[in-house]
């Protein structure tokens, strides 16, 4: 089934409360949609201020599928610009990451300020008007919370703070275990790719009740080292929650089901037993509960999840095919054992715990080929223990769907009622 752009699919018939069609997951032109109302209407992650450390430097994103900048500019500002010359379209930066005076393109020499302005046009006097506000580099609105850089091509977005909403106090709890409330990012992100649709991941954040089946392999090597992984757990028999928080976020919170704290769930891993040993030593035992993460898992729709200590950026690249962009965050002013401990935690589940999840996707991907069968079923939780609260917002156990229905309700706004698009550009200067 595929949807021209002309006309407008029918999205109460292929989002419906227990069920989603199979085509939101396979038609490449609905996924074009999502691209632009989705990705572009709406408030995304874009980097972390701790990835731009001095003025001039830049990192390589996209939102959606443009190519965007993070840049810190001469006048101390953090820009979202397009990676695009205004002349011709030429990519102006294929580097991940510098650190530069200027952005000049390589076609026909158009030189740009980090703030967009366009500072240097070649051959100026063959241009009638060689200051058009048009030449300056097509900007984003960008906005910034405690280091986290958000960016929208809406016209007119809400405030970053409201479209976060009840998901702000579990952001604010996931930054202010760490000494100072801050993080830094290390330069360098783990990068996956998969052969399935990015849904894929937000119906897997909050499912509380796939890591026992899925991950057994993991569970197996915990069991074998006698530990005990959350993982492993019955979902139904413990005190774990889920929560919809808005605009198609959620949290889980696993910690109600781990009475000896997070580290308690870690297995032996190399070189730990020294780190832990020297941290003992010298600190309260508590401070291993910094090593890992903190057992809540924060998901920001449509591209953020916070998952242990590490920030997954969900980076879709085709209708079957998706980009995770997995970036450690490190405390600062801790001892050096507890951010080599984070990275061998941080090895842990990506190596031996994300390939299952991915072989997984893939094994659904292929499944939603058959198109006789064109339902998804997500009605678990709902009428069955499922609690709403009066600003709507549902709690449930673990092993409820509601998460994965409340995305969906965002997802079916934001695309029924796409949000006027604006590409906004620097002030011409006197």
């Amino acid at each position: 089934m595929v949807f021209p752009t002309t006309d407008s699919p029918n999205f109460d018939w292929l989002i419906q409360s227990d069920r989603v069609h199979r085509c939101l997951y396979t038609d490449p032109a609905l996924f074009e949609l999502e691209m632009e109302r989705i990705f572009g209407g709406t408030w995304n992650y874009l980097g972390h201020d701790s990835e731009l450390p001095q003025p001039g430097s830049f990192v390589r994103r996209t939102l959606g599928r443009r190519p965007i900048l993070l840049t810190w500019g001469r006048d101390g500002q953090i820009h979202g610009l397009f990676n695009r010359c205004t002349h011709r379209g030429t990519l102006l930066v294929t580097a991940d990451r510098g650190c530069s005076q200027r952005l000049t393109c390589p076609y026909h020499g158009w030189c740009f300020d980090l703030d967009g302005h366009l500072h240097t046009l070649p051959v100026a006097e063959s241009y009638a008007n060689p200051h058009k506000a048009s030449f300056h580099l097509g900007q984003l609105r960008v906005e910034t919370y405690r280091g986290l850089i958000f960016g929208t091509l809406a016209a007119d977005p809400p405030k970053l703070a409201n479209w976060l909403g009840a998901a702000l106090p579990w952001l604010d709890e996931h930054l202010n275990r760490h000494p100072k409330g801050t993080i830094r990012l290390l330069d360098s992100p783990v990068r996956l790719e998969f052969a399935g649709n990015w849904k894929l991941l937000w119906d897997n954040a909050a499912d509380g009740i796939h890591a026992t089946f899925a991950h057994r392999s993991y569970n197996q090597l915990g069991h074998q080292a006698k530990t005990k992984t959350v993982l492993a757990r019955n979902p139904a028999s413990t005190p774990m929650v889920s929560q919809t928080l808005g605009h198609g976020h959620c949290v889980v919170d696993q910690r109600p089901g781990i009475p000896g704290g997070p580290w308690s769930t870690m297995r032996q891993l190399p070189t730990c037993e020294e780190l832990e040993g020297s941290l003992r030593a010298q600190y309260p035992p508590e401070l291993l509960d910094l090593a890992t993460g903190n057992m809540v898992n924060l998901s920001l729709f449509p591209n953020l999840i916070l998952v242990g200590n590490q920030l997954m950026v969900i980076e879709p690249l085709a209708v079957d095919r998706t980009r995770i962009n997995l970036y450690l965050a490190v405390a600062t002013d801790v001892p050096e054992e507890i951010n080599l401990l984070r990275l061998r935690v941080d090895e842990d589940f990506v190596s031996f715990g994300t390939p299952d999840d991915l072989a997984i996707f893939e094994r659904i991907q292929e499944g939603l080929g058959i198109p006789e069968e064109e339902w998804l079923d997500i009605s678990r939780g709902e009428q069955a223990g499922d609690r709403q609260d009066d600003w709507g917002r549902v709690t449930g156990s673990i092993a409820s769907e509601a998460p994965i229905r409340a995305y969906w309700q965002e997802w079916k706004r934001l695309m029924r009622e796409p949000v006027p698009l604006k590409v906004r550009r620097a002030v011409v200067r006197d």
